[in-house]
């Protein structure tokens, strides 16, 4: 994998799922300048209709391959296997699909980041290892906060 940073401005996103994993991703994806972000599921963590976002619209529904149609990022995101292959299928050559469960239908990863004053730290596992990811941004996260809370730096 190439490492990079996407720019999302003015990008069409669809999330298919709505649990603990796509929940993650939504709460980074609406950080984001993006033109549209839809999520659809057959059923919905109730922290989903917290969140406030003027672009985010929420469809309770099985998965069709019409809901992708006029995507740029796509996340494949459902408990079902079958289901998240067939996103992966149904999507075009140009579209970016981040299929959770299985890095080999994946064209891209996310990465862990850690926001110390204006430096961002990335890491990532290439999709092998997410909690060892989770883990080590935590270490690092607290070791920053600690050794660094005061200091100025360049």
């Amino acid at each position: 994998m190439y490492p990079i940073q996407l720019n999302l401005s003015d990008k069409r996103v669809v999330v298919i799922g709505a649990g603990k994993v796509a929940y993650r991703k939504v709460q980074q994806l609406i950080k984001e300048d993006i033109q549209s972000l839809v999520i659809i599921s057959k059923k919905f963590l109730p922290e989903f209709f917290e969140i406030e976002h003027p672009k985010m619209k929420l469809f309770t529904k099985c998965y069709d391959s019409e809901d992708i149609r006029h995507a740029d990022i796509i996340f494949a995101a459902t408990d079902d296997e079958s289901v998240n292959h067939q996103i992966n299928q149904d999507a075009k050559r140009y579209q970016l699909v981040n299929h959770v469960g299985d890095k080999a239908q994946s064209d891209f990863y996310n990465m862990s980041e850690i926001k110390h004053k204006d430096i961002s730290i990335h890491f990532r596992s290439n999709g092998a290892n997410c909690s060892g990811v989770k883990h080590l941004t935590k270490a690092v996260q607290t070791f920053l906060n600690e050794v660094y809370e005061e200091e100025d730096y360049v």
